[in-house]
């Protein structure tokens, strides 16, 4: 089992370590074997190598010097409020530069590592492999989320956004979505998908809708306003900014997903 910010730690029991300090790192687990044990004897390893700790003090975008990878996770937010928004902001930065860099990758993923493998011993219980084949699936699918994480369109929540992603690509895409091209798109199923908590792991199927949307005539205010929704924006939020009540927002959100709807039928009778 993975860890974070533990109260107590220990791994096998023996008169040797029972007298061992516990550890000090932030993401710890009682597993003696498996990639989660090996991605973090690994993160031991690095955390306070020089070259490693000189080559993240280079990052521009931190706030201060870091005096280790655990102090480099605090500084993207971890253990920190859900709303952390300056915590946020480096792991945004991070996450870019973690599309060609794999030192900064590694530390997306372990800022994630213990929500990704709660996720993997739930959706272990009920998927064919069990929890050990969860765990494997969701640590490389993770890798691949965070290397293509698209940063230009998805600015906040991004600890957040990864993990539903991984949840999303790693044990749900199959089963529930298929692409555009392949089946009709219910409203049931768009409607999911404007919603944001559904909508923020889906990306490239949001996309793919929007985009022959668009082409197929959906103004561009109900194909910003279904965009805006699948980045995650809370409908109060969007009405704040326009300055309008959340119900006309709701309002202009359900015209919008009933449009999109309209045309994707109307394409699928033609074909």
């Amino acid at each position: 089992m993975t860890h974070a910010i533990h109260p107590y730690y220990q791994q096998a029991q023996s008169e040797s370590d029972s007298e061992q300090p516990l550890p000090t790192a932030l993401v710890w687990s009682t597993v003696t074997s498996g990639p989660a044990r090996q991605f973090i004897d690994e993160w031991a390893r690095l955390s306070h190598r020089p070259s490693v700790l000189r080559r993240v003090n280079a990052w521009d975008f931190l706030p201060r010097p870091v005096s280790d990878l655990d102090d480099l996770l605090t500084v993207c937010g971890f253990g920190m409020p859900y709303d952390d928004e300056m915590g946020d902001r480096v792991l945004w930065h991070v996450t870019q530069l973690a599309a060609h860099d794999d030192l900064a990758a590694r530390v997306c993923l372990h800022r994630i590592m213990p929500a990704i493998m709660s996720v993997a011993r739930r959706r272990g219980r009920i998927t064919q492999g069990g929890v050990e084949n969860a765990i494997g699936d969701a640590i490389s699918t993770a890798w691949m989320v965070i290397r293509e994480f698209p940063c230009d369109r998805r600015h906040a929540k991004i600890a957040a956004n990864l993990v539903r992603d991984v949840e999303y690509y790693g044990f749900v895409r199959d089963q529930r979505l298929r692409r555009v091209s392949e089946t009709q798109v219910e409203f049931e199923e768009l409607q999911q998908i404007a919603e944001a908590d559904i909508a923020k792991t889906v990306d490239q199927e949001l996309d793919d809708v929007l985009s022959y949307a668009s082409e197929m005539g959906v103004s561009a205010p109900q194909i910003e306003l279904l965009r805006t929704l699948g980045e995650g924006r809370h409908t109060d939020d969007i009405a704040t900014d326009q300055d309008v009540s959340p119900r006309t927002i709701r309002n202009h959100k359900h015209t919008a997903i009933k449009r999109v709807q309209h045309v994707l039928s109307k394409n699928e009778k033609n074909r």
